[in-house]
């Protein structure tokens, strides 16, 4: 992860956090048990296949209200960006408020779907990195820290750059549950397509969640009938799951109907 402490590096970072779409976010708060809570770390990774918190950046934004404040001006209430949190409530009280725009609550995200849905025994942010996402070294000694003293420890910034890590396996993996196309954009590849192959996916009815309704539902029946268990879905060797070649088989197949004449 990287650490920032300077205000001249943490304004130049919030500046490119603005180029982005989507960024996951956390953040640390120091007194957090009195009625003075003060906002000590904000946490964001932009890259959310990153599963080691390389590309996780942690501002340091203790005593610094002028940055928080440039962050909420250039990354919160910024329609253009995506800000996903779990609990967003929370962290919506130190940066922005009802200002705050296109924010993504994973927590209300798993509360729609449920936890007998998800198999998972509650909605907590690293209770969902391990039973849904299967992280074997979630750390929740640190949750309790001092994040009020200085120097932060390297557990404490290993603990803050992990949590915007679980945040994003989460995010992808509620937004399989209940949105698939969210997830990978099935249409992209036509873009460059035939008039007619547009006019096709653009008038009949078939869709790209239909498709995948049709692959996924004989898919899961079959494997939980057999086989069972929640761990089919992500497999014990393989973090990422192995959602991502259903999509691809979904994409093909409605490149092929739109293509071949055949296919009334």
């Amino acid at each position: 992860m990287q650490y920032l402490k300077e205000s001249h590096a943490i304004r130049t970072q919030i500046e490119k956090f603005a180029l982005y779409t989507t960024l996951w976010l956390d953040t640390e708060i120091a007194d957090w048990h009195t009625y003075y809570p003060k906002l000590s770390l904000i946490q964001v990774l932009t890259e959310p296949n990153d599963y080691s918190g390389k590309s996780a950046y942690i501002l340091d934004v203790l005593g610094k209200p002028n940055l928080v404040l440039h962050f909420i001006n250039q990354i919160m209430i910024n329609p253009k960006i995506e800000k996903v949190f779990h609990n967003a409530s929370f962290d919506l009280k130190y940066l922005g408020g009802n200002s705050a725009q296109n924010v993504t609550c994973t927590l209300k995200i798993a509360r729609k779907i449920g936890k007998g849905i998800l198999e998972v025994s509650n909605l907590q942010l690293k209770t969902l990195a391990t039973e849904l996402c299967h992280f074997s070294d979630v750390n929740k000694e640190e949750q309790g820290s001092d994040w009020k003293k200085r120097p932060l420890t390297e557990k404490q910034l290993h603990y803050a750059a992990m949590d915007t890590v679980y945040l994003a396996a989460v995010h992808r993996h509620l937004l399989e549950f209940c949105n698939p196309n969210t997830v990978s954009n099935i249409f992209e590849h036509m873009s460059n397509s035939s008039k007619d192959s547009k006019d096709l996916s653009r008038n009949l009815s078939l869709s790209a969640t239909k498709a995948r309704v049709a692959f996924e539902c004989p898919r899961l029946f079959y494997l939980h009938q057999h086989f069972g268990g929640n761990s089919l879905f992500m497999p014990s060797n393989n973090k990422l799951g192995i959602g991502n070649v259903f999509h691809y088989l979904a994409d093909e197949f409605i490149k092929l109907a739109a293509d071949e004449a055949k296919f009334k």
